[in-house]
């Protein structure tokens, strides 16, 4: 059994609080992805873990043994740096299997477990190189085998796949998540990406200014957000500010610039108060002819993108607010050129109604 438990974690540098009193629990086999911008924490959560610093307040606990002042080398656990840290002097192969000759396996032992996770990670090939012979992403892909190599219970990824290119990286998400499963381990994964944090995770933690904003699953983070910034980061959003105007039994208006006015399946705000309304782009739907609905808004096409399996068009509403609608690339879809007039339509079951921050829309919406 391989769990990990965070109590009011606390860690300072030069007076800067890089993690503020964390409270986190991570269960035995199960896959956590810290998920954060760049300066949010989580390097500094998992170097805190894997033993590299040590925290100023608070109790971190390793299948429950209090472990504040127990060395990396005896917790057990497998750190994957963001810098790779690999041996300069020696080989691939040799660098993969140090930790299983260190724990005692024979040489021949120790190669075919090193062969194996340097054939997962397709490096198999390199295993007479040097690390200054290999290029960023196959350094990063050794450093990741050798961590898989150590036979440890508990695999600590800062950013594991931030290094590799596109097809790769998409490629060994879904290899990565199959051999922690197989082999039962506790997987705390740093990452920025959100798409790769919802495809590998049994649950995400999402970091800012060092604090947790939210958990859960990757479904239960998308679909229910609990804060602007979760809704802006975790898959993107359209976000329209406005007042309440009118308050009925389960529902009410909300009025945006313009005198626009939109409906909402939600009536926990009083009349007057300023109002965020959050709909992700994919649920703001976009047609040639505005029908006689609810919510239908008027506006021009300013730019369109491709993306594969989506066309992205951004709308100015007459009232000169922008909205983004994600539209699945088929061949029945709608076509639409910018300067083209088009009705955007945003259902009520859809949107997501926050209080309006203290400190403003835009600054909520910083990734810091």
């Amino acid at each position: 059994m391989t769990t990990v438990s965070l109590v009011d974690v606390t860690k300072k540098f030069d007076g800067i609080t890089a993690i503020n009193h964390i409270n986190l629990e991570i269960h035995d086999g199960e896959y956590v992805c810290i998920l954060g911008p760049t300066g949010s924490g989580k390097t500094t959560l998992l170097r805190l873990i894997a033993g590299v610093i040590k925290p100023d307040e608070g109790e971190i606990c390793i299948d429950g043994k209090l472990v504040n002042d127990v060395p990396p080398q005896e917790r057990g656990t497998a750190y994957v740096p963001q810098q790779y840290a690999l041996f300069p002097h020696l080989r691939v192969i040799e660098n993969v299997s140090f930790g299983p000759l260190a724990k005692g396996l024979n040489r021949s032992e120790a190669t075919q477990i090193s062969m194996q996770m340097l054939e997962m990670t397709r490096l198999a090939w390199r295993t007479n190189s040097f690390p200054g012979e290999l290029s960023g992403g196959m350094q990063q892909r050794v450093a990741l085998a050798r961590g898989l190599a150590s036979g440890a219970k508990l695999l600590l990824l800062d950013e594991p796949l931030g290094a590799l290119d596109a097809r790769l990286r998409v490629e060994l998400r879904y290899r990565l998540r199959e051999l922690a499963r197989e082999n039962n381990l506790t997987t705390i994964h740093v990452t920025h990406d959100q798409e790769e944090a919802t495809i590998v995770a049994d649950r995400i933690v999402v970091l800012r200014n060092g604090q947790i904003h939210q958990e859960g699953t990757p479904t239960y983070i998308y679909n229910q957000p609990k804060s602007i910034f979760v809704a802006n980061f975790v898959g993107g959003a359209n976000f329209l500010e406005g007042f309440i105007s009118e308050r009925k039994l389960g529902s009410s208006w909300v009025e945006l610039r313009g005198r626009f006015r939109i409906f909402i399946k939600d009536n926990s705000h009083s009349v007057g108060e300023r109002v965020v309304l959050a709909i992700r782009e994919e649920l703001s739907k976009i047609s040639k002819n505005g029908e006689d609905e609810v919510n239908i808004l008027r506006g021009t096409i300013k730019a369109t993108s491709f993306l594969g399996d989506f066309m992205s068009y951004e709308v100015l509403l007459e009232n000169g607010d922008t909205v983004n609608c994600k539209v699945p690339t088929t061949i029945n879809s709608e076509k639409f050129l910018i300067g083209e007039e088009a009705f955007v339509q945003l259902k009520p079951q859809d949107i997501r109604v926050y209080p309006y921050p203290p400190a403003g829309l835009y600054k909520e919406l910083e990734a810091l």
